[in-house]
């Protein structure tokens, strides 16, 4: 037994072709790469330039490995970055990929709260993050984002233009994308929960497109 990172209920991940390379993670986007070999750990999360605005990582934020490419990552904040160099180096390949909603606007038990009684701001996750991410393990270039605030969105050319979906078949409107799934063997099906409960709604929301998610 060794330890790959510390952290709250996270995963690690093996390189398929080096056993030595084990990526992990923190909450809020605290990845590693850790060398079983050397024992050494290194940071790789992306980080804003000068100038840029802070990404918004959620707690347990997306970071994949690529079933095409064992040195390719992808990560995921508000936008969406990828790897081919396991976490050395990172670019974008998406803009801010939400709804770009300022949460408190809404109202919460029926009325406006001020900015020092509702904590969500400190002691929670930020709003308006990409929380699930899938790369199809049939096309490379196919990938999906699913945000907190109800959207996924898709690619077919690896990130140069993506497709907005905001409206689901029996899904209330901003339900957090909780999982995508795309399938094993066919590029067109896909599968996609969404998870309500913040609303006090239990239902169980389990979608399949058969047309890569195509907005009706």
């Amino acid at each position: 037994m060794f330890v790959t990172n510390g952290g709250d209920g996270f995963w690690s991940q093996v390189d398929q072709e080096d056993p030595n390379i084990v990526y992990a993670e923190s909450q809020y986007g605290g990845m590693v790469r850790y060398d079983r070999k050397s024992q050494e750990s290194v940071d790789i999360r992306p980080e804003p330039g000068k100038g840029e605005n802070s990404f918004k990582w959620n707690w347990n934020t997306p970071l994949i490995m690529s079933t095409h490419s064992h040195t390719r990552l992808y990560c995921t904040a508000n936008k969406v970055f990828r790897s081919d160099d396991r976490g050395n180096t990172w670019k974008e390949i998406s803009g801010d990929l939400t709804a770009q909603i300022d949460r408190n606007t809404w109202p919460v038990m029926g009325k406006y709260w001020p900015i020092d009684a509702v904590a969500k701001d400190i002691s929670t996750s930020l709003y308006g993050e990409i929380i699930s991410f899938e790369e199809s393990p049939v096309n490379e270039n196919l990938l999906y984002a699913g945000t907190d605030d109800g959207l996924i969105q898709v690619t077919n050319d690896s990130g140069a233009n993506w497709t907005k979906i905001s409206s689901f078949p029996g899904v209330p409107e901003n339900t957090y994308v909780s999982d995508i799934r795309a399938s094993k063997f066919d590029e067109n099906v896909v599968f996609a929960s969404f998870d309500n409960i913040l609303r006090d709604d239990f239902k169980p929301y389990i979608l399949e497109s058969t047309d890569k998610g195509k907005p009706g």
